[in-house]
């Protein structure tokens, strides 16, 4: 009860909070950042396509051997979208329409060593 209680506080709280409490941080590209510490991902949004760049140890980290998808949940639908790798260090999707404001962008993959990636952005 007492936890349940410590929950329900901690979610008004931070639904109280300023924006920036609940955003997103900004990566070295000036893209937004997700993942765990370890193995982060960047994701930069232009209205043709989404650029993905790979951070290890918050340092950049090589495309080869490395293998990513994503999904698109945009209205009501969901579209995979698939990357391919870019100069060594990055991974770009072509989009068949811009992401809209509230879309929501989940990455999922493996890097060299197998070690997963995972990672959600929100469009705003």
């Amino acid at each position: 009860m007492v936890r349940k209680l410590a929950l329900t506080i901690t979610m008004i709280a931070l639904l109280g909070s300023p924006l920036p409490v609940l955003a997103q941080t900004t990566g070295p590209n000036g893209g937004m950042l997700a993942g765990k510490s370890d193995h982060q991902t960047e994701l930069l949004v232009s209205t043709t396509e989404l650029t993905v760049y790979l951070l290890d140890g918050g340092k950049p980290h090589d495309t080869k051997g490395v293998s990513i998808k994503g999904v698109v949940q945009q209205a009501g639908k969901n579209t995979n979208i698939a990357f391919t790798g870019q100069g060594g260090n990055r991974f770009v999707a072509k989009l068949a329409t811009p992401l809209e404001k509230g879309a929501i962008v989940v990455l999922t993959g493996r890097d060299d060593h197998g070690d997963s990636i995972s990672a959600r952005y929100a469009i705003n």
